[in-house]
């Protein structure tokens, strides 16, 4: 593995643990709203299918 594409390893898992940080404080945030998991798990896949290209 070259330098660079460990660093892009690196920065991929730094962003990826960020983003599911964020995600887990929604998740919770919606189920403190009354939210069952399953239904925040499929708002969840909805927002990600919707991501522009």
């Amino acid at each position: 593995m070259t330098t660079t594409q460990h660093s892009n390893q690196l920065l991929e898992e730094l962003v990826a643990e960020e983003i599911g940080i964020q995600i887990d404080q929604i998740a919770e945030g919606l189920q403190r709203e009354g939210w069952p998991i399953a239904m925040v798990k499929r708002f969840m896949h909805v927002a990600v299918e919707r991501l522009p290209e």
